[in-house]
C-alpha cells in the first residue's frame, strides 16, 4: 500500500460510470514494481474488491504483494455477483450493477487481459 488519504476517484468513474460509483468505498493506492498505480476500491454490499490503473485496466489481488490483470467486466462480475439476496440490496442496483458489466463486455478490447 502506498497511501490512504486522498482517494482518486476518476479509474473507478470511467469504468462503471458514476451512478455506481457511490456503491463503492476507496480504500488506498497500491503501486505495483513496475510503477503503475492501482486504485483499490470496495463494494459497500458484497465487501469484494475491484483493482484498478489509471487507464481503467482492473487486477485480482492474488497473494502478498501480488497483483494479476483481468478484464474489467470479469472482475466486477465477481464483486456483484452475491448482490442479489443480500439484505437492503434493490432490483434496482443488480440491474444498474450487471448493465456496467454488460457494457464492459461489449466495449472490451480483445488485446487486453
Amino acid at each position: 500500500m502506498t497511501q490512504g488519504d486522498t482517494p482518486d476517484w476518476r479509474p473507478l468513474e470511467q469504468t462503471v460510470g458514476m451512478e455506481l460509483t457511490g456503491d463503492f468505498m476507496w480504500m488506498f493506492e497500491v503501486t505495483l514494481a513496475d510503477g503503475r498505480r492501482l486504485q483499490a476500491y470496495k463494494h459497500i454490499c458484497t465487501r469484494r474488491y475491484v483493482h484498478l490503473d489509471a487507464d481503467g485496466a482492473a487486477f485480482v489481488y492474488e497473494s502478498r504483494e501480488r497483483y494479476r490483470s483481468r478484464p474489467a467486466a470479469d472482475v466486477l462480475a465477481g464483486v456483484f455477483a452475491t448482490l442479489p439476496g443480500l439484505y437492503g440490496v434493490t432490483d434496482e442496483q443488480v440491474a444498474r450493477s450487471w448493465a456496467a458489466v454488460d457494457r464492459l463486455e461489449e466495449t472490451a478490447d480483445p488485446s487486453r487481459p
